[in-house]
């Protein structure tokens, strides 16, 4: 299981850091909600109301908790 910390860059910035390496953003949107976008080749699954989709390298989240939750879950799959 990965070791997620997080570094924040205020005012609406998180980076999800494992072992020294940025995996992931997530940005607070204007709109509200929550970006959260993979530094690297990842791609989030489609989401399950849309089976049909293709996975995306970001994700909408409408909370900054689920949006940590979500990535620290994919980073320790």
């Amino acid at each position: 299981m990965a070791h997620v910390t997080w570094d924040h860059t205020p005012p609406a910035t998180w980076i999800a850091m494992v072992d020294g390496q940025a995996l992931c953003s997530i940005k607070r949107k204007d709109i509200g909600g929550w970006i959260a976008a993979w530094a690297d080749e990842r791609l989030w699954p489609a989401p399950a109301h849309l089976p049909k989709a293709m996975p995306q390298p970001t994700r909408f989240f409408s909370s900054l908790e689920e949006a940590k939750l979500a990535v620290e879950q994919a980073l320790s799959a």
